[in-house]
């Protein structure tokens, strides 16, 4: 199941259109992002990870599996994944008690599914969890035996061999090893020794130096984080100097020989991976994809 949920990780909804063909269904963050996923033509089935009652009518006309975890959001007629609270303490049903007042006011036909969430690479935590989950799987299946089960995200595969399970709920493992993004340079410009770059002065020159403005900032996602790493010209790298601004950043090209309008790449599937940039910047690489927004063209090649 692929995991399209803001906006495929701030990647583009037209994603889905594209793996639609070797995907079980759709993950969605609520049942907005379903209907948008029904109005591009997916037909799949799609699984809204929060529901309230309020939506009943949206979800039946557009086919739109909802979950649940409070008796108060149920209403009888659509199909369910009971979502378990198996210790992250996010949305989901605590505990064998509320698990049973649930099921007892659901219609054992409405139950479609039972997931819940692996929070942790921590192997005890992960176990305690899994432990849980299988608790509860064994309950709803008291009720009705032919449910679908899903536990495991994009860390599927350090765990899968531990719980047999339906589906894998896929999300940044979709993207992170097949994006890339690229900025342009704006301007060149020749700086003096002692002349300072950026917000607030806190980059001075203690040397002549030849930098390039680029476009986009901290809107578009290229956070302020991204001052002193670096970004990549053909096979050389040039570091960001001075503060983020919200529109540009600037980049030192003293070594390099580049002009307006070249292409400088802040993000590949190697060297600049969304993986490598986080564990450099020490930040989530969720926090960096999902950040990406704004005024990027977005091109797909299939």
């Amino acid at each position: 199941m692929a995991v399209v949920k803001a906006n495929c990780y701030n990647n583009g909804m037209l994603i889905a259109s594209y793996i639609q063909d070797y995907v079980c269904g759709f993950a969605v963050a609520n049942v907005l992002e379903g209907v948008k996923l029904r109005s591009m033509g997916i037909n799949k089935p799609i699984l809204s990870l929060s529901f309230n009652k309020n939506e009943y009518s949206v979800c039946k006309k557009y086919n739109i599996t909802s979950s649940i975890s409070i008796p108060d959001n149920y209403v009888k007629g659509l199909k369910y994944h009971i979502a378990v609270d198996s210790g992250m303490n996010r949305c989901g049903v605590k505990g064998k008690d509320n698990l049973l007042e649930l099921l007892k006011i659901m219609d054992a036909k409405d139950i479609e599914g039972v997931y819940s969430h692996i929070y942790s690479a921590n192997r005890i935590l992960t176990d305690s969890q899994l432990e849980k989950f299988n608790q509860s799987v064994d309950i709803v299946k008291k009720f009705n035996r032919e449910i679908l089960t899903h536990i495991f995200a994009t860390n599927y595969k350090n765990c899968s061999h531990i719980i047999d399970s339906n589906m894998v709920r896929l999300g940044i493992g979709l993207y992170d090893n097949a994006i890339g993004v690229t900025s342009e340079i704006l301007q060149i410009k020749d700086i003096k020794r002692g002349e300072c770059i950026g917000y607030d002065g806190e980059f001075v020159a203690d040397k002549p130096l030849k930098i390039a403005v680029c476009d986009g900032g901290y809107f578009d996602g290229i956070i302020r984080r991204f001052c002193g790493q670096k970004m990549a010209f053909n096979a050389d790298f040039c570091k960001v100097i001075g503060k983020i601004s919200m529109d540009s950043f600037i980049i030192d090209i003293s070594d390099i020989s580049a002009k307006v309008g070249d292409k400088i790449v802040v993000y590949d599937t190697e060297n600049l991976s969304f993986d490598n940039r986080a564990q450099i910047m020490n930040i989530s690489k969720y926090e960096l994809m999902t950040a990406l927004k704004g005024r990027f063209e977005y091109v797909y090649i299939d």
